[in-house]
């Protein structure tokens, strides 16, 4: 059947169209797949450079944190971090690649490994910031390190290969299509000039992604060699036999070469000549050990091109580029760190060598109190090994016995107060040794500044010095002693021969026996200030107390003296106020001083000069001074005049005479007396000796209407300082303590041996023999043994007062009440720990002889507690909780029955014993635990019914066996 030409045209139009439709249809689709595979490869060209970046700033960051646990500079830790977010950011890119979207397991596992090892380095850093380059060490040599590294670079090789296949088969698709579209091109005709546009369009479109990516890969690259080339240590890359290919500007300077020198040269050159042929063996090591290998700290010596030579810590790494291998080193300068090394075990040893070589014990034990250090002269003594002592307890060490003896002293050096005292030791020989021993706090650094973290202890033997002073206090008491007997007996007779007993003498044998009497006279003087010192010393001096007026026993000592100034043509003057000048003194102990100060003033005064006596008073001291017109101290002599034995060295001086005991015993006395002694004087001008001793004060009356003294805990407050001693007692009088003050330890032990208090506040100088000899006397007698004592560590300047470590302005301390007061607070929370397992008896009665009955019966069994009135017994029912009231229910012109109110209407309620002159109605009796009638109640009654009523009987003494006798 033939077409028309119509059909034919018609037929080869349609077949062209259908041509042109075909070629149409398939070179858009051959076109769309060549765009597809485009953007895939473009896509897996960025996985490449992402994986490149992600690798390249986690070794970037490796090294900067490396570099900055060595520094620990700011600049390096900025470096570090900036690192750290470039590795984010190209690990957050690499997660968002559209070549990404479906996440297999290896993009999963390289974030998870990327993001530990990025934690693993900030957990370094952390730890070189708190703890120290030692403790980050191990995180960074750690085997998790390591093993994250090697992962990673296990993963990135695998991502690698998988994108490589996807980028072949990529490829392999693109020519297929390109042949394709080839043919379709050529049977196209001019349809195919249209698509080869079409198509150079697509290729140029192609090409301007695939150079976006190349140059993309080469800023990477940039970045990369920027780093390694802003690295501080060096880095080289070699190839495995060992010859240069790279080397960065840190690796100049270390080894002193040029880049043009070292690149192409054989890396033995960077080793000593004796190391060199080792470099073979090291490289085959290498070239065996598996692909991505990493080995890190191995140290190796290290030679400069000048020759020098350097320690140094390498860590090795292979790099793989197609079919080649490269080995990189990264090598630090290890001369610094080895020479502080060195120089600190040599300064250890040096330490260790000095205080083993001490003659005295040396230890540092913690606040855990375990050793942490201690010289080779404990282990001689106590008989035990280094392993024995070192890192273990004290109470181990030292055993219960000796550990109870030291223990007090223990908590003291632990609560921030150095302790010094003397302790009887025995060594491995069975020797009985005298140890002064001196605990001294150490206080932490920082945040512990104030806490107390250890303490140091030290020893030095003393059995041979104690040994040789009781030879000489043996001595000189022996000597003393025996040359006043026989010299009191010479001065008799010199002085009844004197006044003419053997008739009158011729002139030259006057003077004879007035020489003699004079120099028996010093001789007394001589032994009497040496005995006096020794009392001194031992503690054994007696002083007898009383209110006296200054200004008479001044008056005393100016008639005594008068004769002796009349010896040497000086006037003694004295100048004082009218008032009474009243203070707590030995009269006779206080002329004994006045005496030794006008003795001087007036051997030091010139012919016809005068001795001044100046008394006056401020608001609580005072003050005597004695002036000369002399020649003055010597500056040289003025830092020792009160030593024993001190005298000026001048000739002048010298003719004088004098034992050189005078002042060294008067300043004791007036110490012990709570007073200050001392001078001042100015070459050629005079001087002016003074005392100052406290004022006594008549005490304040109690009005009935107030919080009595009886009811109100007594404290003691031993204070030299007598401001502070005042201004602590007007602290502690607001916050309900009745004060009494002192200003030495002689009159503190006589105050407790005398009266009651409730406890001590001690603010002597905490290293003086008068504060560490009144607490061995405190607790060898029985009945302050379980005294509270509480430290006072009070200074006082320009309107501020501290104490104990608080400082305040000395108003602000006025104005704290008991609650916020941390003096108070610590005091009460003394006392109550003490007294804790003791009942607390509120006795109400007006007669104070029988207040001081109960306290005496109280000793071992209760707190007492007293009320003179009604109005004081509420009071103390409203501040403090009681476990028993005992009542008296004749108080004067009102009936104790009137508390019963307040007593019921308390909770917890207080067992209420009753004191009544007479039997009370069954009623009366039906409202308290118990009723005693006073004519018919004994001590021992008394005692048991306030066991039996507290229900405690079993608990404290049988009352039978108290010796204490009680009235009621």
């Amino acid at each position: 059947m033939r077409l028309s030409f119509r059909a034919k045209v018609n037929l080869v139009l349609g077949a062209g169209l259908a041509l042109l439709f075909a070629i149409g249809a398939g070179s858009y689709s051959t076109i769309d797949r060549l765009m597809v595979e485009t953007r895939s490869e473009s896509a897996v060209q960025d996985s490449f450079i992402l994986l490149e970046r992600i690798v390249s700033n986690l070794k970037s960051s490796e090294s900067f944190q490396r570099k900055y646990l060595i520094t620990s500079t700011a600049e390096d830790l900025q470096e570090y971090l900036h690192s750290r977010e470039m590795v984010l950011s190209a690990l957050g890119a690499f997660r968002n690649n559209p070549a990404k979207s479906e996440q297999t397991s290896s993009v999963t596992s390289l974030i998870e490994s990327v993001q530990s090892r990025m934690d693993l380095l900030d957990e370094a850093v952390r730890v070189r910031q708190t703890s120290g380059l030692g403790a980050a060490r191990p995180i960074v040599d750690s085997e998790f390190n390591r093993r994250l590294r090697d992962e990673i670079d296990g993963l990135v090789d695998r991502l690698k290969a998988e994108e490589g296949g996807v980028l072949q088969a990529a490829r392999q698709e693109t020519k297929r299509s390109a042949k394709a579209a080839e043919r379709l091109l050529i049977s196209g005709g001019i349809l195919s000039l249209v698509f080869f546009l079409w198509a150079i369009y697509i290729v140029n479109r192609y090409e301007g992604n695939r150079k976006r990516a190349a140059a993309e890969l080469s800023r990477s690259e940039a970045m990369s060699r920027a780093v390694t080339e802003g690295m501080a240590e060096g880095v080289i890359t070699s190839t495995t036999e060992g010859y240069i290919v790279w080397v960065n500007e840190a690796a100049e300077k270390l080894f002193g070469y040029t880049r043009a020198e070292l690149e192409g040269a054989f890396a033995g050159v960077l080793l000593p000549e004796r190391f060199r042929p080792t470099l073979p063996h090291v490289l085959s090591a290498l070239v065996a050990r598996p692909p991505h290998f990493r080995e890190f700290g191995r140290e190796a010596i290290g030679r400069r091109k000048d020759g020098s030579e350097f320690p140094s810590i390498i860590s090795f790494g292979d790099v793989n580029t197609g079919e080649q291998r490269f080995f990189s080193a990264i090598i630090r300068d290890d001369t610094e760190r080895k020479r502080i090394s060195k120089e600190l075990r040599s300064s250890e040893r040096q330490l260790r060598e000095l205080t083993n070589n001490v003659p005295a014990l040396i230890a540092y034990i913690d606040s855990a109190q375990c050793f942490r250090l201690h010289n080779k002269a404990c282990e001689e003594l106590l008989g035990l090994s280094h392993e024995r002592i070192h890192d273990q307890a004290l109470s181990d060490v030292f055993g219960p016995v000796l550990y109870a003896g030291i223990k007090t002293h223990v908590d003291e050096v632990l609560a921030g107060f150095p302790v010094r005292f003397e302790q009887l030791l025995v060594t491995q020989g069975g020797d009985r040794r005298d140890f002064d021993l001196n605990f001294y706090p150490r206080f932490g650094d920082g945040k512990l500044e104030h806490e107390v973290i250890g303490f140091f202890a030290m020893g030095s033997d003393i059995t041979e010095f104690k040994r040789v002073d009781r030879m000489k206090t043996e001595f000189v008491s022996t000597v003393s002693h025996e040359l006043r007997t026989p010299l009191t007996s010479i001065r008799g007779s010199l002085g009844l021969i004197a006044g003419g007993v053997a008739g009158q003498m011729p002139g030259p044998a006057s003077k004879l026996i007035d020489v003699a009497m004079n120099n028996c006279e010093r001789l007394i003087r001589l032994i009497n200030d040496i005995l006096d010192s020794e009392k001194i010393e031992s503690g054994k001096i007696h002083f007898d107390l009383l209110v006296h007026d200054v200004k008479d026993v001044v008056q005393l000592a100016i008639s005594a003296n008068e004769g002796f100034a009349e010896q040497h043509n000086v006037k003694l003057r004295l100048k004082a106020p009218r008032e009474p000048l009243r203070a707590t003194v030995d009269a006779d102990r206080l002329i004994q001083v006045i005496t030794n100060l006008l003795s001087n003033a007036i051997k030091f005064s010139p012919p016809d000069g005068a001795v001044e006596i100046h008394l006056a008073k401020t608001d609580h001291v005072v003050r005597v001074e004695v002036r000369d017109s002399g020649p003055g101290i010597p500056e040289v002599f003025r830092k020792r005049i009160f030593q024993k034995f001190s005298q000026a060295d001048s000739s002048d001086t010298r003719k004088k005479g004098g034992t050189g005991l005078g002042l060294n015993i008067s300043r004791a006395i007036i110490e012990l007396m709570g007073g200050t002694i001392g001078f001042a004087s100015e070459r050629g001008m005079g001087s002016v000796f003074h005392f100052e001793l406290p004022l006594w004060r008549e005490p304040e009356a109690v009005h009935s209407t107030s919080k009595l003294t009886s009811i109100r805990p007594n404290v003691l407050v031993c204070e030299p300082d007598p401001d502070i001693s005042r201004l602590v007692g007007k602290m502690l009088h607001k916050a309900g303590f009745d004060v009494d003050a002192v200003h030495s330890g002689s009159l503190a032990q006589h105050r407790l041996e005398t009266g009651h208090y409730e406890a001590l506040l001690l603010g002597l100088d905490k290293d003086g023999p008068d504060r560490q000899a009144l607490i061995a006397a405190l607790r060898e007698n029985p009945l302050t043994r379980k005294l509270p004592m509480l430290p006072l560590a009070a200074q006082l300047a320009q309107g501020q007062l501290k104490i104990n470590g608080l400082s305040l302005a000395i108003d602000r301390w006025m104005e704290f009440s008991g609650s916020d007061n941390p003096l108070v607070t610590d005091l009460w929370r003394t006392m109550d720990g003490l007294y804790a397992q003791r009942p607390r008896i509120l006795r109400v009665e007006a007669a104070v002889d029988s207040q001081r009955i109960a306290t005496a019966v109280s000793q071992g069994f209760a707190t007492f507690e007293f009320a003179a009135t009604l109005d004081e017994a509420r009071y103390c029912l409203r501040s403090r909780e009681f476990d028993l009231v005992l009542l008296d229910v004749s108080l004067g012109d009102t009936s104790g029955w009137d508390l019963m109110p307040d007593i019921r209407g308390m909770n917890p309620r207080p067992a209420v014993v009753v004191l009544s002159p007479h039997e009370l109605s069954p009623r009366q009796t039906s409202l308290v635990s118990a009723v005693l009638i006073k004519d018919q109640t004994s001590d021992a009654l008394l005692l048991a019914t306030l066991q039996r009523v507290l229900g405690s009987q079993s608990s404290y003494p049988d009352p039978l066996t108290n010796s204490h006798a009680l009235s009621a």
